[in-house]
C-alpha cells in the first residue's frame, strides 16, 4: 500500500495514494468530507468531551483532529481492519499524539465501555451501530451520526428504507429534508427503547450524506416527550400540497394523497447551539486576524470555514418551519413561472433552506404560496 502525506487542520497524516473511494477500500479516507471534519472539530471543541470514541476511524484523521483540539481528552480510534489500525498508529506517531488505537468490530468495542462522545461515520447506513451506541453513551453525552445511504432515505429505494429504518420514504419535492428526518426519527426511536432521549442539537444534509449531532438524556419521560414531536405527513404528488396529519384527499386539488409514516417534525437543530458554533467560528477568524494571517484562512487550516458561517446561519433560521418547498418543482407541477427568490422570500415571509438553493420555508398556506407565484 503506497502512502502520501496530507494535511488537515493542525495535523499531518498518511493516506493511500490517489485511489477512487469505494466501500472495498482497506483503509478509508474521503477528502470530500473535509468540510464535515472541519465543522465537527468546531462542534467538539464546544462540547469538550472527556472520552471520545471514533468507532469507524478508517485512517484516523477525524480522531487525530479531535485530539489536536482536546489534548486532555482520551481518544479511542477503532477500525476492524488491521491495516487501518496500523495506519492510525503511524499517523498518531507522526503527530506525536497519544491516542488509544483498537482493532475491533465497532459493536464489540462499544459493548464494553462508556464514552462521553461517540462518532459513527460508516460507509453506508449507521443503523447497525445504534444499539451498541445507546448502551455505550454516558448520560448527557453526545453522539454524532453520518449516513451516506441517501438513495433509500430520500425515496429512491422505498423498501430498503423501510427495511433499514422502519419508515417507508416517498419521492417528494422536499426529499432531502425527508431523508434527514427519517434518519433522526429512526435514531430517536432506537434510543427511546433504552429509555434515552436523543435530542438533535445540530443536523444537516450536504452533497451525498446526512449528519446528525444529538445530546443524550436518560429517562423514559424525556424519551416520551421527544416522541410527541412525531406525526404523519399527507402529500399530494400531483400538485405538491402537504399537511401534517392523515388526509385521504388533497386539500387543494382533491387528488388522492400519499401518506408519509410518523416521522420527527421538531427542530433538527437548536438555535442556541447554532449561535455557539457561529461564536466559535468568529473566534477562529479573530485569532487569525490578530495574527495578521486572515488571508491564509481559506486555503490552510480551515479551508471551507468561510462558507460555514453562512451555512450555520441558514440552518439556524430555517428551524420551526414545515418542510421546504422546492420552487421550480412546485411551478412545474402547477404550471407556474418561477419568480425571483428574493421577492418570494419577502412576499411569503419565508426563509432559505440549506437543503436546496431553490427551496424556501414558510408558514403561509399552500394557496398563498401559489398566489405569490402568479
Amino acid at each position: 500500500m503506497k502512502l502520501e502525506i496530507k494535511k488537515e487542520g493542525k495535523i499531518k497524516f498518511f493516506v493511500p495514494t490517489g485511489r477512487k473511494i469505494t466501500k472495498k477500500d482497506e483503509v478509508f479516507y474521503n477528502p470530500e468530507m473535509k468540510f464535515d471534519r472541519d465543522l465537527s472539530e468546531v462542534i467538539v471543541s464546544i462540547l469538550k468531551p472527556k472520552k471520545i470514541c471514533d468507532c469507524l476511524a478508517g485512517s484516523g484523521v477525524r480522531s487525530l483532529r479531535y485530539k489536536s483540539i482536546l489534548d486532555n481528552a482520551e481518544v479511542v480510534a477503532n477500525d476492524k481492519n488491521p491495516k487501518a489500525s496500523e495506519l492510525i498508529k503511524k499517523n498518531a506517531r507522526l503527530n506525536k499524539f497519544k491516542i488509544r488505537v483498537e482493532n475491533k468490530d465497532a459493536n464489540v468495542l462499544m459493548f464494553g465501555e462508556k464514552f462521553d462522545f461517540i462518532d459513527i461515520d460508516p460507509f453506508g447506513s449507521p443503523i447497525y451501530f445504534l444499539d451498541s451506541c445507546a448502551r455505550a453513551i454516558k448520560n448527557h453525552g453526545n453522539v454524532a451520526i453520518t449516513a451516506t445511504d441517501t438513495a433509500p432515505l430520500c425515496g429512491t429505494s422505498l423498501l430498503t428504507c423501510l427495511r433499514r429504518y422502519g419508515i417507508k420514504s416517498l419521492r417528494t419535492d422536499f426529499s432531502k429534508e425527508l431523508g434527514l428526518r427519517i434518519l433522526i426519527s429512526a435514531t430517536i426511536k432506537n434510543f427511546a427503547r433504552y429509555d434515552l432521549a436523543f435530542k438533535p442539537i445540530f443536523s444537516y444534509c450536504r452533497r451525498h450524506y446526512f449528519r446528525v449531532f444529538g445530546k443524550i438524556e436518560r429517562g423514559a419521560k424525556r424519551a416520551d416527550k421527544l416522541l410527541k414531536n412525531f406525526d404523519y405527513i399527507s402529500y399530494c404528488q400531483k400538485c405538491g400540497w402537504r399537511k401534517e396529519g392523515i388526509f385521504e384527499k388533497c386539500g387543494f386539488c382533491g387528488n388522492k394523497t400519499s401518506l408519509i409514516q410518523e416521522i420527527y417534525l421538531g427542530d433538527f437543530a437548536q438555535k442556541e447551539f447554532c449561535n455557539k458554533i457561529l461564536e466559535k467560528w468568529w473566534s477562529i477568524v479573530k485569532k487569525f486576524e490578530l495574527q495578521g494571517k486572515l488571508e491564509e484562512l481559506p486555503r490552510k487550516e480551515f479551508e471551507y470555514l468561510p462558507n460555514i458561517s453562512r451555512f450555520i446561519r441558514t440552518i439556524r433560521n430555517e428551524q420551526n418551519y414545515p418542510p421546504y418547498y422546492e420552487i421550480h418543482k412546485l411551478c412545474k407541477l402547477n404550471k407556474k413561472q418561477p419568480k425571483e427568490m428574493g421577492l418570494l422570500l419577502e412576499k411569503l415571509d419565508a426563509e432559505r433552506t440549506h437543503f436546496s438553493p431553490l427551496g424556501i420555508k414558510t408558514r403561509k398556506s399552500f394557496e398563498e404560496i401559489l398566489k405569490a407565484l402568479d
